[in-house]
């Protein structure tokens, strides 16, 4: 049977080691094929490579695998393998895919459950995800995968004990058992919130072939424990100015304390008002403008010439008066450069943390339930006082206090409708503090 014309001549005959051997790592005037029997053969590269191949015919078509090389593989092993494949012709399957599933299971390293999450965490958290969000998975993993706890310790360092193996080994059992160990720890509600995040972490490592075992994704949160509460707390104003007020009285350094009103002032998240630096304000024309997350600044459209890509719409605000008057105020203290809330004094380079404007945050509300048994506030508590009270006011601010909490408006408008409404926000946020600041004023009448 002939071969190409720049390949040598089969020669019907059973190779032998010597033969093999003979042929190694050889000169040779053009590369050759040698058959052995059962379809396995040798190719010779003009410089005495030798690579095994096994002849085969699928859905009709002639085609041809290579089992690896000699002397890698010897002529025994290459003849072992021959059986196995003559199996999969005769099921119907595709020797190549089949063997190429099984080298790729060969090679692919061991991966533990401490692996896939650290591996998660540098290629896709890393990269997609704010640095809050980021600060927040670390810790997650840190204290309930590696068992290494910033602060507290743990009673018993659980999955180091009993997750120690093979991830691709860890049965439901062991999953159930996992999630009873965080509930003893903590709670139900981070019991939750750790299956949340280890779902994500799974399904990526399934998706990317680094591991099998996909058991997790088959249950759902109430299984292993609880999804967080939805808040419900909405301060009346009554209760914002009682805030305020005690928040004067306090002794906490100035960042912390400005930091909180702005939160009352604004509805804006806890992270993007302790992110908020100088260079993010115009203080010309009055706006913020709030950076676009990490990953999702530039796309390249279809069709766009190289170089041309476009931009996400950051979220802007408008500056009302109240709050560049606090702004003016912690400048005069801090100076204008880096963070607006800097968590060390005037020469951190730090964001005041979120521990410490929470814990703030509960020591007001404390004096608050212990005086006037106000019930517990939180700072995101604010976020559905400023929307409630002004759309209680009337109903037209509704999509304007979408705009003001960093909401995508609903249906086919956020797709289309990108209008920032600086103007009408600029008219509620005025608005909502003539009517705290009339409150704040009936109190200290």
């Amino acid at each position: 049977m002939c071969a190409d014309k720049k390949i040598g001549v089969y020669k019907k005959m059973s190779l032998t080691d010597s033969k093999l051997k003979k042929f190694l790592n050889k000169s040779h005037d053009k590369p050759f094929e040698l058959a052995d029997r059962d379809s396995l053969s040798i190719r010779v590269s003009q410089k005495g490579k030798i690579a095994w191949q096994y002849r085969f015919r699928h859905n009709g078509k002639a085609d041809r695998l290579s089992l690896g090389n000699y002397p890698a593989i010897s002529l025994s092993q290459a003849r072992a393998l021959v059986p196995e494949l003559r199996l999969c012709i005769q099921e119907g399957k595709n020797p190549k895919s089949v063997m190429g599933k099984s080298r790729q299971a060969k090679s692919k390293k061991i991966m533990t459950l401490e692996d896939l999450c650290l591996m998660w965490l540098e290629k896709v958290s890393a990269i997609e995800h704010k640095e809050n969000t980021q600060a927040t998975h670390g810790t997650t993993v840190r204290k309930w995968i590696l068992n290494e706890p910033i602060k507290k310790p743990l009673k018993e360092k659980w999955v180091k004990k009993n997750l120690n193996m093979p991830f691709d080994e860890i049965t439901s059992q062991n999953w159930m058992d996992f999630f009873e160990w965080v509930k003893s720890e903590k709670s139900a509600n981070m019991a939750g919130v750790v299956f949340k995040l280890l779902k994500s972490v799974i399904t990526w490592g399934v998706k990317w072939e680094l591991v099998s075992n996909s058991n997790l994704l088959l249950f759902k949160v109430k299984d292993v424990g609880k999804a967080p509460n939805v808040g419900e707390r909405t301060p009346s104003l009554y209760e914002a100015a009682m805030m305020w007020l005690e928040i004067d009285k306090s002794k906490a350094l100035p960042q912390t304390k400005i930091c909180l009103k702005l939160i009352i002032l604004l509805g804006a998240r806890n992270s993007t008002v302790r992110n908020m630096k100088w260079e993010d304000l115009d203080l010309v024309n009055m706006i913020w403008t709030i950076p676009v997350p990490k990953g999702q600044k530039q796309a390249t459209r279809r069709g766009a010439l190289e170089g041309d890509v476009s931009s996400q719409r950051p979220e802007r605000h408008p500056i009302p008066s109240k709050v560049k008057e606090l702004l003016e105020e912690i400048a005069l203290i801090y100076g204008k450069t880096g963070y607006v809330f800097k968590g060390d004094g005037d020469n951190s380079n730090k964001e005041i943390t979120t521990h410490a404007l929470n814990r703030f945050c509960t020591r007001m509300s404390s004096k608050l339930f212990m005086k006037h048994q106000i019930s517990k506030i939180v700072p995101h508590d604010f976020r559905r006082m400023l929307q409630t009270t002004l759309c209680e006011i009337d109903s037209k601010w509704l999509v304007i206090t979408e705009r003001m909490l960093g909401h995508k408006l609903k249906g086919t408008m956020k797709h289309y409708n990108k209008a920032d409404y600086l103007d009408e926000q600029l008219e509620a946020y005025e608005l909502l503090w003539s009517k705290l600041k009339l409150e704040i004023e009936k109190i200290n009448s």
